[in-house]
């Protein structure tokens, strides 16, 4: 199965987390195996929707980083930030406070739109506005100009 899941996902780290995962799937849904002859067909079916689940993330975060970095107007592969030190685009988003963080996921890794943000974080759209307009700010200056 790691073999399995490096080969589909690329990564190692990332395939060790999916085995894990999946078992815990399997332990989670055993009672609804019906026949057990079909118990590899079925692990690997998991397994399967465990890689396409992490790739469909990979791409999200490509995404959310790729729009993120149009919008601050930032080139991100060798941004220095105001202390000189050199961040990416994942740390950076990492050092924005948690209304920040969640309104940038939220916009740009799930396309939801301001009014939808706004419903599920229960706070007006001002608010939503305004939080991305900071955490844009943010970024800028954690990136550097």
């Amino acid at each position: 199965m790691l073999r399995f899941a490096t080969r589909t996902v690329g990564r190692s780290e990332l395939a060790r987390d999916i085995v894990q995962e999946t078992w815990l799937g399997v332990i989670r849904g055993l009672k609804a195996l019906v026949d057990p002859s079909s118990f590899p067909a079925w692990i690997y079916g998991i397994a399967h929707r465990k890689c396409i689940d992490a790739i469909r993330v990979k791409q999200r975060w490509r995404k959310l980083t790729d729009q993120v970095q149009r919008e601050v107007g930032v080139a991100v592969d060798s941004a220095t930030s105001v202390t000189g030190e050199t961040l990416d685009l994942a740390t950076a988003i990492g050092r924005l406070n948690d209304e920040q963080r969640s309104v940038v996921a939220l916009f740009y890794g799930e396309d939801l739109s301001v009014v939808e943000i706004a419903e599920i974080l229960s706070v007006p759209a001002g608010t939503v506005k305004s939080r991305l307009f900071h955490a844009r700010e943010t970024l800028k200056k954690l990136l550097g100009e």
